[in-house]
């Protein structure tokens, strides 16, 4: 009986402290939540793509070639033991003619559904005969083209068999996950508006465009995982010696038929300009022929002999043909220089011939693909640091809510150790309450975190990538380590403070702990302060020091909320700062155009005329840019891009050169190089340091350091024409051209302005500052979601630690608080009695938080960082003025309750409790 009734008494504790075991269950709850669905997220994001690629077997590698790429190199690729599945596949650039859109179309085999790259249906079907065409979801969303559509192609290199396609169906491609960029483009303005899949027998060319290959090493690899990357590299190396010897007897055999050609063509052009020479003395004799003709006509009429008509209508039309046979060898000689120039030029494709080569192309190489697993490391890399943190919150408040548990139950515990009851099942109740508090709120923590924190963050990313929805899984390691810490939290903190009670006798337990006694404090040593605090707040200062655990539990709580919520608005700064400072402060030019490396001096001239030309046109300034390695021991490498300016006095118009933390402005000069900030924290890298960079093919090479920039995107190092001579003993080659407007221009107005640069043919590519600072903002602006989760995560916790912490501080104090009720306190006086201690620990509390906040937001910066990208690490005011704001509200509603609370308090039986 007496064991039952133990247990019965077990159970009862639950229900008689519900405010304290669901104050408990929630705060474990929460830090469950928090950790395990921050946790999750990452894994979660990269299981999805893996996933996808995987369903849509996305290929491996790509391989490629300037003259396209053969039957016979698909064969060879085929028969290796490694390779799982190659494809031969073709893919061309060509515009529309309804409003000039560019479009990528790419081959679709519908011979079998074990094919690489499957597209993902969105709306209708995918193309199953000649003249239908799968479009890019992309295409609907810009409202170009719907279901039934009619397209119309100008194809002039006709490449296409067919002028006109219906639109069957929407598609999303595994190749483009981004919603987008669609890639670049050397015809029109450049880049690619969206993609199309037609049958492959659509297409008209002698060769595929490219080989997709994927492997059997990485079937059951991650993707983004390093063990993945470097099976593909391994690969890769394999398939490039394979196709070596093949590639150099092709390119031979190629080199060989176009000088073969070239000779022809030259013998051509020597026989057409004999032939015209030839036909150049004949004319030369008929012009002196009609000449003697006419002057013995004039001698005839000059001696009054009469000339016959016929003969001077016969001389007159001799002329008329002369004339006609000159206009025709004109032009004929124009034609034969105009095959000379073609035949210099052939001349000059076979020199280059020597440099084709088999391109090799990774899934690494697609821009979106790479910056979706940045964002998914970023967000882990935020799980390391953040969510611990949130625990360790947590855990604190569990243990002073366990420790004042078993404080209240002395007297039944010396109760019980009377009654003849062992400590281990006196310590049931503990364990029990401790457990049921810690396992229900890890497993609904636990339900909740791995299904709302992905699923939530996931969908953030939803206006950046066109996946299928995120798959939850349930991870056993992070669930372990939940359940395991919720228990450290509350049921290790309950029995290390039972074990010193069950150690102690019944009698010193049933009677009540004495209270801590009252003391001078050192403020009543600072008379003139001392005297002029009235009773109340007397008592507020010693009570704060008589109760210093308590003081600085309650401190450490605010603390810990308030520098979880600042860091949060601190990351949504930082988030929100980088694209306005790098587009607006640091970079000032409107436009970047790359050149091409192989246009004439005509097609030179066109350009600067047609630029020069330009309404808009304000300035511009010739770049070298040169992508280099970093390769200093013991780091890991980095790519950096070398930028040479041609008349480097003009550069800081274009770019300003600052000390983020002096604000002071740099110049270029000879004796050193200027690099970004980020390059300097990977390196250790301080000014007068010697950086080691290394070029393709090149020897590696020192560079100093002469001044270290703010920067935040990529990473870049800046010198002159002559040192960048002295450093790689050449001078530079001017390949890129920064334009600055003067005034800004709309979307279709840029777009326009890229087509009409690059029908020079000395642009390739135009890419506008304003675009690329978007794309940045969108893909900064979808962690801004991940930034509000840790917000409101954070200010849930700050008000559970608050309440917590003042339901504890007064249930010690209850007969204190009666006691002065009982001397004709008011209600309003009992709480102001509670609340100016507690408004003076919160505002101690929000001054710690702040410090804290801002070496939380800089490690979690840190942490968060890539490689390539560094974040503003200011925090603006207003984001304390919040965070503040917030915790004073919560504080202020906690001070509601409780005063309800207070109010009810039964004076006469707290009085009495001891007895």
């Amino acid at each position: 009986m007496s064991k039952k009734a133990l247990r019965k008494s077990n159970i009862r504790e639950i229900f008689q402290s519900k405010a304290r075991f669901f104050s408990i269950l929630l705060i474990i709850f929460l830090g469950v939540c928090f950790y395990a669905g921050i946790k999750a997220t990452g894994p979660d994001m990269i299981n999805t793509a893996d996933t996808y690629y995987k369903d849509k077997k996305l290929m491996d590698s790509k391989i490629t070639s300037p003259i396209g790429v053969t039957q016979k190199d698909l064969d060879i690729v085929k028969k290796e033991s490694y390779v799982k599945q190659a494809e031969g596949s073709y893919t061309v650039d060509i515009a529309e003619k309804k409003e000039n859109n560019l479009m990528r179309l790419m081959s679709y085999d519908d011979s079998g559904k074990d094919k690489l790259n499957q597209p993902r249906v969105v709306e209708g079907r995918l193309p199953k005969k000649s003249g239908e065409i799968a479009l890019d979801n992309r295409a609907e969303e810009m409202k170009k083209y719907h279901l039934g559509d009619t397209i119309i192609l100008d194809d002039k290199e006709k490449q296409i068999k067919e002028k006109e396609y219906k639109v069957v169906g929407i598609v999303n491609s595994p190749m483009y996950i981004d919603q987008v960029s669609r890639g670049n483009t050397n015809i029109g303005k450049g880049s690619i508006d969206f993609f199309g899949i037609i049958p492959k027998t659509d297409f008209d060319l002698e060769h595929y465009t490219e080989i997709y290959v994927t492997y059997n090493n990485t079937t059951d690899l991650i993707s983004y995982s390093d063990n993945y990357k470097k099976a593909v590299e391994k690969n890769e190396k394999k398939i490039k010696s394979l196709l070596k010897p093949v590639a150099s007897k092709r390119f031979d055999d190629l080199k060989q038929d176009s000088i073969d050609q070239i000779n022809k063509g030259k013998n051509q052009l020597e026989n057409g300009q004999k032939e015209i020479e030839i036909a150049r003395n004949q004319l030369s004799d008929g012009k002196e022929q009609i000449e003697e003709q006419e002057k013995s006509f004039e001698l005839a009429k000059s001696m009054g002999q009469q000339v016959p008509e016929e003969a001077e209508q016969s001389v007159e039309k001799a002329k008329n043909e002369l004339k006609e046979q000159e206009e025709k060898l004109t032009k004929e000689t124009t034609k034969l220089e105009e095959k000379q120039d073609e035949l210099a030029e052939q001349e000059k494709n076979v020199a280059d011939i020597d440099k084709l080569n088999y391109a090799f192309y990774d899934r690494d190489d697609n821009p979106a693909y790479s910056e979706y697993n940045d964002n998914a490391d970023r967000i882990s890399s935020i799980a390391t640091v953040f969510p611990v943190f949130f625990f360790m919150i947590a855990a604190l408040i569990c243990l002073t809510t366990m420790t004042r548990m078993v404080d209240e139950k002395r007297g039944e515990i010396g109760t019980l150790k009377a009654l003849g009851y062992s400590n281990g099942e006196i310590a049931q109740k503990f364990i029990i309450y401790a457990t049921l508090a810690s396992v229900i709120g890890s497993v609904l923590g636990l339900l909740l975190g791995f299904n709302i924190f992905p699923t939530v963050i996931f969908n953030a990313y939803g206006s950046l990538y066109n996946l299928p929805p995120v798959i939850i899984t349930y991870y056993l390691s992070y669930s372990i380590q939940s359940i395991v810490v919720a228990l450290l939290c509350t049921l290790l903190s309950s029995m290390i403070v039972l074990r010193v009670d069950l150690l102690s006798t019944p009698a010193v337990l049933m009677r009540p702990k004495a209270p801590k006694p009252g003391k001078r404090i050192w403020l009543e040593k600072i008379k003139w302060i001392w005297s002029r605090m009235n009773f109340n707040q007397k008592v507020t200062a010693r009570n704060l020091f008589r109760y210093k655990q308590r003081m600085l539990m309650t401190v450490l709580g605010i603390a810990g909320c308030m520098a979880m919520i600042i860091t949060g608005f601190g990351l949504k700064d930082s988030i929100g700062d980088i694209v306005d400072i790098q587009f607006s402060k640091i970079w000032h030019y409107d436009a970047t155009v790359m050149y091409n490396p192989d246009a004439t001096k005509e097609e030179t001239k066109n350009y600067e005329k047609k630029r020069d030309e330009l309404a808009i046109y304000d300035a511009h300034l010739a770049l070298s840019q040169k992508t280099v390695e970093v390769t200093q021991k013991g780091y890991k490498k980095q790519e950096v891009v070398v930028d040479t300016p041609k008349d480097s006095s003009k550069l800081n118009e274009f770019i300003t050169f600052n000390n983020r933390k002096t604000g002071e402005t740099y110049q270029l000069d000879d004796t050193g190089v200027i690099i970004n900030e980020k390059l300097s924290k990977l390196y250790d890298l301080k000014e007068g340091d010697t950086l080691k960079i290394k070029a393709s093919g090149d020897k590696v090479r020192n560079v100093k350091v002469k001044h270290i920039v703010e920067n935040y995107a990529m990473h870049f190092i800046y010198m002159t024409p002559s040192y960048y001579e002295k450093v790689f003993g050449e001078s530079p080659e001017y390949n890129v051209d920064l334009l600055t407007f003067n005034k800004e221009i709309s979307e279709k107005q840029e777009e326009k302005l890229a087509e009409d640069l690059m029908k020079t043919k000395k642009a390739i590519n135009v890419s506008f500052t304003s675009q690329i600072g978007k794309a940045m903002d969108d893909t900064m602006g979808s962690l801004n979601i991940v930034v509000w989760v840790l917000i409101v995560s954070a200010a849930m916790l700050a008000f559970i630690v608050l309440y917590n912490l003042t339901n504890i501080n007064i249930s010690e104090r209850i007969r204190e608080l009666s006691t002065i009720k009982v001397l004709g306190f008011y209600d309003k006086e009992v709480t102001m009695y509670v609340y100016r201690e507690n408004n003076i620990l919160t505002l101690l509390g929000i001054l710690l938080g702040c410090v804290l906040g801002k070496l939380l937001h800089g490690f979690v910066l840190q942490t968060a960082e890539v490689d390539m990208m560094m974040f503003p690490p200011d925090i603006h005011v207003v984001s304390y003025v919040y965070s503040a704001a917030l915790t004073v509200l919560f504080s202020l509603v906690v001070m509601f309750f409780m005063h309800r609370r207070l109010k009810k308090v039964d004076m006469i039986e707290a009085l009495k409790s001891t007895e």
